[in-house]
């Protein structure tokens, strides 16, 4: 018998089955369409952090700032992509010198705990960017503390852009702290990572962190080199902000290596770029720098026009006040040389008070400096004594000592104009002891130089003032500065005039008077045309006596051993001023193995040519020829024409000054290697090793580690943790930390904190207040 079934149950049944059925497809679909939609959401998200770079690069913080923001409030729910748009918004805000604030963008990820949502990749960037505020805020213990435990904590499995960022922010770390061998060593390896992926930016990072590691080390040419490099890895990238960083670094080394047209053609390229982006202070920096260089060179036309410019864009960010002060020092320098002293006083005035008003004793004793200055062209002695003693006040309260030696010079000079002789000699000794012969002190060195040919005429001691003139016109044309070439040529020709050389007077006055012409120095040209007019041609010369003629000329070469440049240009003056040579120049072999002038005196670029290629081919010229030889460095060739005129006054001949100037050259090298002190990085185990652990004897390449660590730190003010197992050596490896550090000439006193009580451990490190274990008072 069939079994029956409730009518109607079986189609129930089924079409229950398909609408649930039906149900679930939708319920995928739905789910399939949101994945796919916050996908895209993701995609369209992280393509906007790739753009916030992107306007950084071309330096538009502000905008790339509120960018960060939006992407901050749209990526809740995503903590990897809210992590990359909170470093996003930390490095707008240090582009905009916003240290503090670009470090509270990041400090949530302080603590650890808050890098297990996110993913390795952004875990890394954010210990990256925490790491570099840091830096930025001046904690540069924390900083790489916290990036030596990212490489101990390195898996093998990180990116080399990962690692690459690592070392390019320890660069900077240790950069920061002055430990430029260390902050070299990490630049080169970030260099080495990133050269693994391409990737443009670390590589352009990179690249720059080396260049101001050779720069710190004197290697200029190298740091260049370095950021030219950086430069073609920019490429046609819109990169406006690094490339007029980079530009303007290579400007400030041609500046400090006595190259003002190469520093004005980078500062160009640099200004060029500053202005596509919305950082005008930057700018105004950069025209300020051109400004400077081309008043040096004397285009003081294009000079005013780039001040200006630096100015209005200065004045129009009211932050930045200590920046106008500075413009406006640099104008009032520049209408002194001109010779509109009341426009200058006016510029001067107002760059004292704005720095005054932001406590920058710096840019204020800058200004007041050059408003001494003027008011000595003014003829003010009593304002510019008062200004000249406000001015070593505040040198002394900064502590400087280059600015304190300027302001005894001013000092020195107005001393000079009352008549005070012996104050002036007073002042030149106490500067002429705090002042060493050294490349970086070129310009000090020069007005000493002046100062003392002025008081040597004061003192009717012609001979002298011969001798600290000659040195002053040497150095003012190793500095390019074309103004002081000027008046080092006038004040030579008042002391040829002296000693009654009227015809080498006559020479230099007219020297002075085309050069201030060209320039638009009116006083000073005025001044010059004057002494010209009257000077008497029928009067006979007076020579010095051979034996004290050599002795000055042996002096004067041996203080122009600041650089190797300056040298070679004192001994081509000394020949040129003191024989009867129509031609003398100095020629080294470049790379190719081809001659060029280093310097040259009477000669055209033709003749300068064909001298070279006749130097390189041996042929016989009616020239005295000398190959000076140091035994060290690189040789140099002097070219005297006529071979008849190759004596000094009395037939004495060139010889002795020859090997003084071959010994300078000597000199020069080790100063310059000292100076740099390179190559400690790469010192091998038994250079690093020495007697600098005694009691340790090894060979295995962990300790050759150990020992070349504890060389990296000798001049590191920072507190080391020593590890090790009992027996091991600990003590050893802190007494030598400390028989190389700055800190060797006190004692070292050990310490067994194990063996005492924790309660008299810290009394003994740290003290105790008077009567704290007794209860006496």
């Amino acid at each position: 018998m069939k079994s029956s079934l409730p009518q109607g149950f079986g189609e129930t049944e089924t079409k229950d089955a398909t609408a649930s059925s039906k149900v679930a497809d939708l319920t995928l679909k739905r789910k399939a369409v949101e994945n796919r939609n916050n996908t895209v959401r993701r995609e369209r998200l992280r393509a906007e952090v790739e753009a916030i770079r992107e306007l950084l690069d071309r330096g538009a913080s502000s905008e790339a700032e509120e960018r960060a923001r939006q992407l901050i409030k749209s990526a809740h729910g995503d903590s990897s992509l809210l992590a990359e748009a909170r470093c996003s918004l930390s490095l707008s805000l240090e582009m905009q010198a916003r240290y503090r604030e670009s470090f509270d963008a990041v400090a949530i990820y302080e603590s650890p705990q808050e890098h297990e949502a996110l993913q390795a990749s952004t875990a890394a960037t954010v210990r990256v960017q925490v790491a570099r505020a840091y830096v930025m805020t001046g904690d540069h213990p924390k900083a790489i503390a916290l990036l030596n435990m990212a490489l101990r904590q390195a898996t093998g499995d990180e990116s080399d852009t990962e690692m690459g960022a690592i070392y390019t922010v320890l660069a900077r770390a240790y950069r920061a702290i002055n430990e430029h061998p260390i902050a070299r060593d990490y630049a080169y390896k970030a260099l080495e990572h990133y050269r693994r992926t391409g990737y443009w930016r670390g590589l352009s990072e990179a690249y720059f962190a080396v260049a101001l590691s050779d720069f710190y080390e004197s290697d200029y040419d190298s740091s260049i080199a370095h950021y030219e490099q950086a430069i073609k890895l920019v490429g046609d990238r819109p990169a406006h902000y690094l490339l007029g960083k980079l530009y303007g670094n290579m400007a400030g080394i041609c500046s400090f290596v006595k190259r003002p047209e190469d520093s004005i053609r980078y500062l160009e390229k640099s200004v060029s770029y500053y202005e596509r982006t919305e950082h005008k202070e930057s700018a105004a920096a950069a025209f300020n720098n051109l400004g400077i260089n081309l008043v040096l060179v004397g285009d003081w036309p294009r000079a005013q026009a780039a001040l200006e410019q630096a100015l209005a864009l200065a004045t129009k960010v009211n932050t930045w006040s200590d920046q106008v002060a500075m413009i406006l020092d640099t104008l009032g320098e520049l209408e002194i040389l001109r010779g509109r002293l009341p426009e200058a006083e006016s510029h001067l005035e107002r760059a004292v008070e704005l720095a005054g008003k932001n406590s920058n004793k710096w840019y204020q004793w800058q200004a007041l400096r050059t408003l001494c200055r003027c008011r000595l062209a003014q003829e003010d002695y009593t304002r510019a004594s008062a200004t000249a003693v406000e001015a070593l006040a505040l040198a002394e309260s900064i502590g400087r000592r280059l600015s304190i030696c300027e302001s005894r010079l001013l000092l020195a000079e107005i001393h000079l104009h009352a008549g005070e002789l012996e104050a002036v000699a007073n002042e030149l000794q106490w500067v002429s002891n705090e002042t060493v012969l050294d490349e970086g002190e070129l310009t000090l060195t020069n007005n000493v130089c002046r100062l003392r040919g002025l008081l040597a005429l004061a003192q009717s001691d012609a001979t002298s003032a011969l001798h600290h003139f000659g040195r002053n016109l040497s150095v003012s044309e190793t500095l390019g500065d074309r103004y002081r070439t000027a008046l080092a040529h006038y004040e030579l020709a008042r002391a040829y005039r002296a000693s009654a050389q009227l015809e080498r007077a006559a020479e230099h006055f007219a020297f002075a008077v085309r050069l201030f012409s060209q320039l638009g120095a009116k006083i000073k040209l005025a001044e010059a045309e004057e002494a010209l007019a009257a000077l008497d041609r029928e009067t006979s010369d007076v020579r010095q006596e051979p034996s004290a003629l050599m002795q000055l000329l042996m002096l004067r070469l041996t203080e122009a051993v600041a650089s190797r440049e300056l040298l070679l240009r004192e001994l081509v003056a000394v020949v040129n001023q003191e024989t009867g040579a129509r031609q003398v120049a100095v020629f080294e072999l470049d790379n190719d193995k081809n001659y060029y002038a280093v310097v040259a005196h009477g000669m055209t670029d033709e003749e300068v040519t064909t001298v070279a290629e006749q130097l390189k081919t041996d042929d016989e010229l009616d020239a005295f020829i000398a190959r000076l030889r140091p035994a060290t460095v690189a040789p140099a060739v002097l070219y005297v024409a006529p071979r008849s005129s190759a004596v000094l006054a009395g037939g004495a001949a060139l010889d002795p000054l020859l090997r003084i100037a071959e010994l300078g050259l000597e000199v020069c090298a080790l100063r310059g290697a000292a100076r740099g002190n390179k190559g400690v990085n790469q010192e091998s185990s038994t250079s690093v090793d020495g007697n600098l652990m005694p009691g340790f004897i090894h060979s295995s390449p962990a300790m050759t580690r150990l020992v070349e660590e504890v060389h990296k730190i000798r001049s590191s003010d920072v507190t080391v943790l020593v590890t090790g197992e009992s027996g091991t050596g600990k003590e050893l490896v802190a007494r030598a930390i400390h028989a190389i550090s700055s800190r060797r000439a006190k004692i070292f006193v050990p310490f067994n904190c194990t063996a005492v009580p924790k309660e008299l451990s810290d009394a003994y490190l740290f003290g105790y207040k008077r009567g704290a274990y007794t209860g006496a008072v």
